[in-house]
């Protein structure tokens, strides 16, 4: 059995949402307040955990403005013995041939007028049957159903250390070797005898006898106090009942703590976590329930990148084993580590209250793509999960440039939660169709599409005439080779139909909230030099020690003579560097500084003209870069409204 469904109405975030689950590992990424730990929460009020903690719905849980809210789970692949034990929930539906039972849980909630001290009173109700109509469900199943859950905040070191209801102690008594009376008898004998010991130490003796002394003259005759020390146990295993027995176990192992190494008594937080991370997982395999169910958030607490590997690992391969039931794991996280090495299809981005499954089938990513993404998915490109929106380049010189040129044009990426992923080649597609719905792409669908811009920005790759070596060309540094006349705009003079279809080619894989840009001309550096940064780049290039002004003045023999020093010396990345600097000097406002014994009027005046000219200098960059490079920026901030 396992969770299948998860079906929420206007529960916090949530107005009428829907996730179907994996049968094992569920990593649940996204930006913050995105309702990662909502999907959590709703799971843990209808289920309550295996911890005991006391859930209550408040009025905050309430989506604003509505008085109800329904979580409904729905638990498929049920065995026979589970069906048995809840026969009289069960829903029988047909799927394909056959009919099969499901189990639906459906918690209601509703906020009603009563007041009692100050506090809206909340009624709910925990219930089987497809549309929540069925009987109500006891707390013995739903403890049968119950998950381990580990929140985000967890005080590891307490729950490790010995005291009343520890996890230690849960764990230890739920251990199978427990479950053997010769077992606890040896231990419980162990503790007898240790009594036994304790009591008969020449000072538990001397004490006793001045507490006598001490009561001299406090008695009556005809009734003497005769005070005796026991110690908690007693000293005969005999005389101990069954519950008894089971209370001295559970003080005794109510008594022990766990560390991470017998050498070393103190531990970090980072192996505290992962020490009791691991204590619930052997707690669930101890238990052998036909239903282990792991909830837990940001399981990278604390933990460096190897030891999230480490975790994640133990997780998908380390879990139960022959003959047991596989563990249905759901996972926050904002660790890109975890998203980096965790198979693509057990992702699930969160966004905007809504959930979008990334297994095979809910994307436009095709199977080959889901094994490129596998291995080529770093931890650096994995932020992608997390962004609000997602710039896509094929190289270095826009990774380094295109943040400063947003901050300049006052769209600093930081501040709109952009991330830029540098794919290194032109593989844009396969990471471009990670965002896009598969056969949701008609507009009228546009409620599905997951809500993040991504801007593909690439080159348009095709060469200019005067790029090409030849006797009559001083500015040629190509070689032409035949095989390669595709590359050329020289191949597609008079054939404007075939040029139009390799740039429309090039615009894969539009669509959806997914938007491609290509460069204006030939490549990225090269459209810079060609709109009106030729000064910035040639001073940033190699061989800038040739003034500016002995340059050729047409615009493309200028352009292919500084892009020809860039190529030659294979220089892009280093240019790109350089040119940052640059074009943050000459693109920065020079705002006037306020003066001694300044009004409140010439304050205004001040404030206002610095404003204009912040904004000029605005307008300005904008006129000098690319169109394409504008457009990717305006896009991915929220510039371009939909469908422009």
């Amino acid at each position: 059995m396992y969770l299948q469904r998860v079906k929420i109405e206007n529960f916090r975030i949530f107005e009428n949402f829907e996730v179907d689950l994996n049968k094992t590992l569920n990593i649940i990424v996204g930006e913050n307040n995105s309702g990662k730990t909502a999907l959590i929460d709703a799971i843990r009020y209808t289920l309550s955990s295996r911890t005991g903690e006391w859930l209550r719905i408040l009025e905050t849980d309430f989506r604003r403005g509505a008085t109800r809210f329904s979580i409904r789970l729905k638990f498929a692949d049920l065995s026979t013995q589970q069906a048995a034990a809840f026969l009289e929930h069960l829903t029988f539906e047909e799927t394909g041939e056959q009919h099969r039972p499901f189990l639906y849980v459906t918690l209601a909630a509703e906020l009603t007028e009563q007041i009692v001290r100050g506090t809206r009173q909340i009624r709910s109700d925990i219930r089987s049957g497809a549309s929540g109509e069925g009987p109500s469900i006891e707390r013995e199943a739903r403890e049968y159903l119950s998950g381990t859950y580990l929140k985000p905040l967890r005080d590891a070191e307490a729950e490790l250390s010995g005291g009343r209801g520890s996890r230690l102690a849960q764990v230890l008594n739920a251990a199978e070797s427990f479950r053997n009376a010769a077992h606890v008898n040896s231990l419980l004998d162990a503790v007898i005898q240790a009594n036994v010991t304790i009591l008969g130490n020449p000072g538990i003796a001397d004490s006793l006898a001045r507490i006598k002394t001490q009561l001299k003259g406090l008695d009556f005759a005809n009734t003497p106090l005769s005070p005796i020390i026991e110690i908690v146990g007693g000293t005969d295993l005999e005389a101990l009942g069954p519950v008894e027995r089971k209370q001295m176990l559970k003080a005794v192992l109510e008594r022990l703590q766990l560390l991470i190494d017998e050498s070393e008594r103190m531990q970090g937080l980072g192996y505290s976590n992962l020490l009791f991370m691991a204590t619930e997982l052997l707690l669930l395999e101890e238990e052998q329930d036909d239903f282990p169910m792991l909830l837990i958030e940001e399981p990278e607490a604390h933990l460096h990148p190897q030891l999230q590997m480490k975790f994640l690992k133990a997780i998908r391969e380390g879990f139960g084993g022959i003959g047991k039931p596989a563990l249905q794991s759901i996972l926050t996280t904002h660790s890109p580590n975890l998203a980096s090495k965790s198979d693509l299809g057990s992702l699930i981005i969160m966004s905007g209250g809504k959930a979008f499954p990334l297994r095979k089938g809910h994307t436009e990513l095709g199977d080959d793509d889901y094994v490129f993404l596998e291995k080529f998915l770093d931890v650096t490109k994995a932020n992608l999960f997390f962004a609000k929106g997602v710039i896509i380049v094929e190289g270095d010189g826009e990774n380094i440039l295109l943040p400063t040129i947003a901050k300049l044009l006052g769209r600093p990426l930081d501040d709109y939660g952009v991330s830029i992923v540098n794919v290194g080649s032109t593989a844009f597609a396969r990471y471009a169709n990670i965002f896009k719905r598969r056969n949701l792409g008609d507009a009228q669908h546009v409620g599905s599409w997951l809500p993040i811009p991504v801007v593909c920005v690439r080159d348009m790759d095709l060469r200019p005439e005067g790029a090409k070596i030849a006797e009559d060309n001083p500015f040629g540094f190509i070689p032409y080779k035949p095989r390669g006349a595709v590359y050329w705009e020289s191949h597609y003079d008079g054939n404007a139909e075939a040029r139009t279809a390799w740039v429309t080619n090039r615009k894969q894989p539009q669509g959806q909230n997914v938007r491609v840009e290509i460069s204006d001309h030939w490549t990225f550096e090269y459209s810079l030099l060609m709109a009106g940064l030729s000064a910035e780049v040639h001073e940033a290039a190699p061989g800038a020690d040739v003034p500016f002004a002995q340059l050729p003045a047409d615009p493309t023999e200028r352009a292919l003579t500084i892009y020809g020093r860039i190529s030659v010396d294979k220089s892009k990345t280093e240019t790109a560097y350089k040119l940052g600097p640059i074009l943050e000097r000459r693109f920065t406002a020079q705002l006037a500084p306020a003066p001694a014994g300044e009004t409140e009027q010439q304050a205004e005046e001040r404030h206002h003209q610095n404003t204009q000219l912040v904004e000029q200098t605005r307008q300005d960059l904008r006129a000098a870069l690319p169109s394409y490079l504008v457009r990717a920026i305006d896009y991915v901030t929220g510039l371009i409204a939909d469908g422009a």
